[in-house]
């Protein structure tokens, strides 16, 4: 489990990679490769969600689809529609939690390809 920080720090996002097959995800009712959960009290500030992925079907693609449900949910949770105005903004968020998703999990398992 590692935390990945965003939002100037002030929340985060709990990590955790699992060496299990995807049908165990199946069984918890979750995604078959990976899945997004939010545990925010506060939609500002603290621990914001928790992301599991099984390890053997680790791909971008699957990192990248379940970042963007922590933007979504970030986005619903704080009242914020997207407009020409904050796109930018979302952009950013998404690339600066995705570059240090992806940093984390190269440190654990330095050969895969992401």
């Amino acid at each position: 489990m590692f935390r990945v920080y965003f939002n100037k720090r002030r929340q985060w996002v709990s990590v955790f990679l699992h060496d299990v097959h995807p049908s165990t995800f199946a069984r918890w009712k979750a995604g078959r490769w990976a899945y997004f959960t939010a545990t925010w009290e506060n939609p500002k500030v603290g621990e914001f969600g928790e992301l599991h992925f099984v390890t053997s079907r680790l791909r971008f693609d699957t990192v990248s689809h379940e970042i963007f449900h922590i933007l979504a949910e970030w986005m619903m949770a704080n009242r914020e529609p997207l407009s020409p105005k904050n796109e930018e903004k979302y952009a950013t968020m998404m690339d600066e939690i995705s570059r240090r998703v992806v940093r984390e999990i190269r440190k654990i398992y330095p050969k895969i390809n992401l």
